[in-house]
């Protein structure tokens, strides 16, 4: 609803157009690009880029978009639009795309920028936008705001290299006044004045953690704090997980614990040594 009304709107519609879907994880990311692909293609739109920052996501969905098998498969077992049966594809390029179909070029951030600045044969290049109208899907669009954070939280080489992806995909995005911008993140640091001066006009969908969870879709979400240095604290992790994975063995319940540690930037990272 949101995006037709952005479409049809002559006020709020950009040329090119770019939007963000500000969602909690695990609240229908993938099930809303599903939909939004299906509506843009009634809309006249055939191709179709998605992006990441992970090859494990990139994976995961194709599995997806292309898997009728899957249990996650986010279409119908056909698809139709009136009479006619339309298919999606997954393409190296729009060259070979079929243009009665959703052709779908899945690649991580840095392998799109690769592709693109040092081309080889059947890999996708610029001349694929030059007369295609494109709409560009960024998962985890977070990671493309390193222009836009230029200077904060990043070292020299950091802003080399990520700037860089940002510039790739700013320059397949403007190629074409048609061209559409869909970003989806569950974390935009609207508490950077950059971030936020942004998508001041571009936030079309926001719904964050805490209302997914005052919604009642989330789990119950316990948080433990500590002030100790970075190795006790890892360690006091790893006891806790261990002593929840007894509890549950004690009532016959295997389960798989998992650990995640997580710094706010990449130098804080680099300091940690476990």
């Amino acid at each position: 609803g949101y995006l037709t009304l952005y479409l049809d709107n002559k006020k709020l519609r950009q040329r090119p157009g770019q939007l963000l879907f500000h969602m909690a994880t695990g609240s229908g990311k993938t099930l809303i690009m599903a939909g939004a692909m299906l509506h843009l293609y009634e809309q006249g739109y055939r191709n179709f880029i998605f992006f990441v920052n992970s090859t494990t996501i990139i994976n995961k969905t194709r599995e997806n978009f292309l898997n009728p098998l899957s249990s996650k498969y986010l279409f119908g077992e056909r698809i139709y639009f009136g009479d006619k049966e339309v298919f999606v594809r997954e393409v190296v390029n729009f060259e070979s795309g079929n243009e009665d179909d959703i052709n779908i070029v899945f690649q991580t951030i840095q392998g799109l920028h690769t592709a693109l600045n040092t081309p080889r044969e059947n890999s996708i290049t610029y001349k694929d936008f030059e007369d295609k109208k494109i709409v560009l899907i960024s998962d985890e669009a977070h990671h493309i705001n390193a222009e836009t954070k230029r200077g904060k939280d990043l070292s020299k080489d950091e802003q080399e290299e990520v700037i860089s992806w940002e510039g790739t995909v700013n320059r397949i995005f403007r190629s074409n006044p048609e061209n559409l911008l869909l970003e989806f993140t569950a974390t935009v640091d609207f508490g950077d004045q950059n971030i936020s001066n942004k998508y001041f006009d571009k936030l079309l969908f926001d719904y964050p953690l805490k209302q997914f969870r005052k919604d009642g879709y989330s789990k119950e979400v316990k948080v433990l704090q500590t002030d100790l240095p970075d190795l006790k604290r890892a360690l006091q992790a790893v006891v806790l997980s261990q002593y929840r994975r007894k509890i549950f063995e004690r009532n016959r319940l295997r389960i798989k614990p998992v650990i995640l540690f997580k710094s706010r930037t990449i130098q804080e990272l680099s300091l940690i040594h476990i």
